[in-house]
Parts: structure tokens; sequence; C-alpha cells
């Protein structure tokens, strides 16, 4: 009996199957998070979907499939919410990134999505982790989770590292990364027009996109599929990062940004002000393309407002230690266990 007491508890973490073409993935960040973790009274288990988290097919097999790779608790990290449908309740934990696909969906689909990837894993679920209060409030909207809800913040990679730099003002090198609806490209290319600048961005790129890109004779380089060790080098040959989204459940290229030591534009909306800090990036309406111009301008030509920025990023960043962020985790991970 006292062996089995003692035996680690193991977690099961449920992560999709990553899509090809995509850069950021929960599939990344939960690997990071946990991998080679030695905690004294867990066993970290990573659950890859053997298939994609497309079609009705693939999705029915990933919710028998997760049957069989139950733990003693089941962490199901995003995206595919849905395989809740069979686990156990008092064991399984979901965390919700955004519900930005709620917004977009529309008829029969977004009702499909509001139910299979929201109410009922709410309903499956001991506790719901969410990574931003907005993402919290969002889902409250849809269905109450105050009394088994807790927001944990994301962390960046530990391999983002300060990295120093010459600011390039004769043709500085704006960093764009994310290429969704909700990153807001379209306004962010725009506002580049007549800035003599080289443009990096990081997702793939809609023709649209690269039509406007060619007919405003910008500069720029596409990247897709970038590896993070690739992902960390643009972020260290960048003198600046637009991030203006409509749209994110946290927005951690922000943070990414701040490690390394680049000042950010982004958004002054939730939770991009919350995540930047309030100091840590100069904030614009991502609808207004002469404010988004004027503050790349001004970072730009004012030195001292780029090394403000920078500092502020710096001190901002230690707000997200990983060692923080595991601990929220493991103190949830102890109540599951202690209520079965």
């Amino acid at each position: 009996m006292l062996k089995q007491n003692l035996k680690k508890k193991k977690i099961c973490l449920f992560l999709r199957k990553p899509f090809k073409d995509t850069n950021f993935s929960t599939e990344g960040y939960y690997k990071d998070l946990f991998f080679n973790n030695k905690h004294k009274k867990f066993k970290f288990v990573f659950k890859i979907c053997p298939v994609y988290s497309k079609g009705l097919i693939n999705r029915l097999f990933l919710i028998f499939w997760a049957i069989f790779n139950q733990g003693d608790i089941n962490h199901i990290c995003g995206d595919i919410n849905f395989i809740s449908l069979f686990l156990k309740k008092n064991k399984t934990i979901n965390t919700y990134l955004d519900i930005y696909s709620l917004k977009r969906l529309v008829g029969l689909k977004k009702l499909i999505y509001r139910f299979f990837w929201i109410k009922l894993p709410i309903l499956k679920s001991s506790y719901i982790i969410s990574i931003s209060q907005k993402t919290k409030r969002d889902l409250n909207k849809i269905h109450k989770i105050s009394d088994k809800a807790k927001v944990i913040d994301l962390c960046v990679n530990q391999n983002f590292k300060r990295n120093n730099k010459i600011f390039k003002i004769k043709k500085p090198r704006i960093l764009i990364v994310g290429t969704a609806i909700n990153k807001n490209i379209e306004n962010a290319i725009n506002s580049l027009k007549n800035i003599n600048c080289k443009i990096i961005i990081i997702g793939k790129l809609k023709k649209n996109i690269r039509e406007i890109l060619i007919k405003d004779n910008h500069i720029y380089k596409n990247y897709v599929s970038l590896k993070i060790k690739d992902v960390i080098k643009n972020y260290n040959k960048s003198d600046i990062l637009l991030f203006i989204s409509k749209h994110e459940g946290f927005g951690l290229p922000i943070l990414e940004a701040q490690s390394v030591g680049r000042p950010v534009i982004t958004s002054n909306l939730q939770p991009m002000k919350y995540v930047a800090g309030t100091n840590g990036a100069y904030f614009v309406d991502p609808n207004n393309l002469s404010a988004i111009k004027k503050a790349i301008l001004k970072i730009i030509k004012n030195k001292n407002l780029r090394n403000n920025l920078i500092q502020n990023g710096f001190e901002n960043v230690k707000r997200f230690k990983k060692s923080r962020i595991l601990q929220h985790h493991y103190d949830i991970y102890r109540k599951v266990i202690f209520f079965n």
C-alpha cells in the first residue's frame, strides 16, 4: 500500500497532431514547459494525437483514442477539447487558448464548435485553465466557469535570450509574426507603405497579401514552418516587432521580442496590453493606419523611446517566469488528485 501511495501520478498531456505551415503551436509550447520535468510526485506523458484534428471521422477516432490513453490526470492542452467526451470528469482538465474560432465560424459549424469544443468540455472537466483573463471572460459568457476556472499565463521558451544589436535607422527590419486573419497583417503591411524598411514575415502568406507587398514595392522575406532556433534568429536580426492583432488568446510574440531586447508595437486591446505591461510597448489602435505608421516612425527616429521600451520590456518579462507558470499547474494537479 505504501509503494502505491509513493508512486508518481501520471499526468497525460493531450496535444493535437501539429499541422504543417504553422510556427507557434501549442504542442511546442507544452513540450518546452514540461519536457524533462523531474517533479517528485508527477510523471508527465505526452499524448500526441495519431491523426489530424480535421473532419468528422478523424475526430470521432480521437474521442475513442483518448479513452484508452487516460492517466491519473488528463490535461487537454487546447484545440482538441472535444476529446473530453468520454473521459473521466474528475480526472480531466481542459486548457483554452482562445475562442477565436467561435467568432469566425457561422451557422451550423458555429453551433457544433460552441457545443463540442466549449460547453461539453467545460461540463466534462474538474478544472478549466485559460491563458488570459480575456479568454476566461469569453468562456464565461458561453458557460459559467467561475467556480472551476484558473488563469495561467504563458512563458517564453528559455532559448529567447537578451541579444544586443545596433538599431538600423536607415533600413530597419520590421518583424511580423503570424499571418492568420486575426493577426491583422493587411493593416500591418499597409502601415509600412513608403517607409524604407525590410519586412520579415513569419507565417504562410495569402495571395492578396503577396499582391500588396509586390504592388507597394516592399522588400520582404517570408518564412514558413520554422524551427524554434530559426524563429529566434529572426527575432535577433529584427529591429522592431509589429504585432497589431485584433484578437489574441495571449500574445506570446510580445514576450519573445521583449526577451531578446526589441521594441514592440502592439494593439491597445486586451490581452496584449496586459502581456506587454504598462510601459513595455508602444500601443496603437489596430484599425488606425496613420497611428500605426506614426508609432513605427517614432521608434525609428527616437533613440530614447527605443531604449525605454527595451528596458521596460526586460523588466516586464520577469512577470512570466517558467517556474511560476509550472507551479500554478502543479497546484491544480494537486487539487484534482486530492479530491479524488
